[in-house]
C-alpha cells in the first residue's frame, strides 16, 4: 500500500480483498460556510479455486473492478449516511436501500467503541465510520478535552480498549479523529494545530500497537473555502491517512447562517477542496491520488424541483470526480428554521432516493457476498 498506515489486515479483510473484484450526532459548521486507487488491490495474496464461480459471480475481467485493502473501489462509490438519532433503518426503509456506510459519533473516554450499535451495522453487512470526538461523552454536556490530556496519556487505556475491539470485528473499520478541526468553533480551541497532529499521530500508532491494522483513517475536514489555508497545519502525514474527506453543504436560508441567500450545488459545494488537493495538495505533503470521501453532505429546502434536483444529479456529479469513492447524506436538523431531514422533505426523500438507485452508487452486494465468504473460509481454518 505504499507509505499509507495500513500494514496488514485481519483475516477477513485480507482475504475480502485477495479475491481482487467487487461488483457494480453532530451538525455541519455553519459559521465556516463558504461566501458564495490510492491502496492497490491485494491480488498477490492467494485466492482459492476459481472463487467468483463458488459465489456464482462472474470472473474479475468481466467487471474490471476491484477493491483495495482500505475499502478503495476502482469503480463506483459507496453510499452511506450519518442518520437522524443514530437510527438508520428508518432512512433506509424510505429510500429503498441499505447504506454501505453508517457514521456513528464517540467521545475518546469512551472505551465500549465499537459499541452494541455499530456491531449490530457490522453484523447486519454495513461498514462503520466512527468520528472518535476529543469530548467526554460520559460527562454531562460532553466538554471538551484539550488535546494536551490526549498527548500525556490520560486516555490511552480507553483508546486501547477501542483499538483491541476495532480488531476483534475482523473487518474494515472507517475512523476519524476530531472531525471538522478547521472549523471556527474548533479550531485552535481544543489546543493548536501542532497538538491536533499530534494527538492524531498519537492515536493512530497506539491502534497499530494493539493491532487494530483493520483501522481505516479518514482525515475529516469542513473543506470551506474560506478554511482551505489552516488544511496544511492540520496534515497529520501520508502515513497516518488512509482516505481524505470534507463536506457538501447547501444552507439556504438556514436560520443560523442568515446571510446565506443564494444556492451552492452539490459541484459547487464539492470542487473547492477538491481542487485545492489536487493542486496545492502536494506542495503540502498531502498525496492527491488518496480516495476521497464526502463525509456529509445535504441541503436545506431551496424549492420543490430545486430540491429534488440538489440530490438527483449527484451520481453524475460523481462520474466527474474520480477520486471521490464514498458520500455520506447529513440526515439531521441543526434547529427547526435549518433542516436537513430527507425524511421530512417529500422533494429531498424523492431525489436522494432516485440519487440511491444508480448503478454507480451500487456496490455492496458483490462485496458482502466476498466478506461473507472469506468468513466462512476464515471459520473454517479456525475449526481445522
Amino acid at each position: 500500500m505504499g507509505g499509507g498506515p495500513i500494514r496488514g489486515m485481519a483475516a477477513t479483510g485480507a482475504l475480502l480483498f485477495a479475491l481482487g473484484l467487487a461488483g457494480a450526532g453532530d451538525t455541519p459548521t455553519v459559521a465556516d460556510a463558504p461566501k458564495a486507487p490510492k491502496g492497490r488491490p491485494l491480488t498477490a495474496l492467494r485466492p482459492p479455486p476459481n472463487p467468483e464461480a463458488l459465489l456464482g459471480l462472474p470472473p474479475v475481467g468481466a467487471t474490471g473492478c476491484t477493491v483495495s485493502e482500505i475499502l478503495e473501489t476502482s469503480c463506483g462509490v459507496w453510499w452511506g449516511a450519518s442518520p437522524y438519532q443514530d437510527e438508520v433503518e428508518p432512512l433506509e426503509e424510505a429510500v429503498g436501500r441499505n447504506m454501505d456506510i453508517v457514521y456513528t459519533w464517540r467521545g475518546i473516554d469512551q472505551a465500549r467503541v465499537p459499541g452494541e450499535r455499530e456491531l449490530r451495522m457490522i453484523e447486519e453487512g454495513r461498514f462503520v465510520h466512527t468520528n472518535i470526538e476529543a469530548r467526554r461523552f460520559g460527562s454531562p454536556g460532553r466538554p471538551d478535552i484539550p488535546y494536551r490530556e490526549i498527548l500525556a496519556g490520560e486516555f490511552d487505556d480507553s483508546l486501547r480498549s477501542q483499538a483491541r475491539a476495532v480488531a476483534e470485528t475482523g473487518v474494515p473499520y472507517f475512523i476519524t479523529f476530531d472531525h471538522e478541526a478547521d472549523a471556527n468553533r474548533r479550531y485552535n480551541r481544543r489546543g493548536t494545530p501542532e497538538e491536533f497532529v499530534e494527538s492524531w499521530r498519537h492515536i493512530v500508532d497506539l491502534y497499530r500497537r494493539e493491532g487494530a491494522d483493520n483501522a481505516v483513517w479518514v482525515w475529516n475536514v469542513t473543506g470551506w473555502p474560506d478554511n482551505l489555508d489552516r488544511l496544511p497545519g492540520l496534515w497529520p502525514g501520508n502515513d497516518y491517512v488512509d482516505w481524505l474527506s470534507w463536506e457538501a453543504y447547501n444552507m439556504t436560508d438556514c436560520d443560523a447562517q442568515p446571510n446565506w441567500n443564494h444556492v451552492v450545488s452539490f459541484e459547487e459545494a464539492l470542487a473547492p477542496a477538491y481542487e485545492w488537493i489536487q493542486q496545492e495538495g502536494p506542495e503540502h505533503g498531502i498525496d492527491p491520488t488518496k480516495p476521497v470521501m464526502i463525509g456529509e453532505m445535504g441541503t436545506t429546502d431551496i424549492g420543490a424541483t430545486e430540491t429534488y434536483e440538489w440530490y438527483a444529479e449527484i451520481p453524475e456529479v460523481l462520474k466527474r470526480y474520480e477520486r471521490v469513492r464514498a458520500v455520506k447524506l447529513w440526515d439531521n436538523k441543526v434547529s427547526e428554521g435549518c433542516d436537513f431531514r430527507v425524511s421530512v422533505n417529500p422533494h429531498a426523500l424523492r431525489g436522494f432516493k432516485l440519487a440511491g438507485q444508480d448503478p454507480y452508487v451500487n456496490l455492496p452486494d458483490r462485496v458482502r457476498e466476498l466478506v461473507d465468504f472469506a468468513e466462512r473460509r476464515k471459520q473454517g481454518r479456525e475449526q481445522d
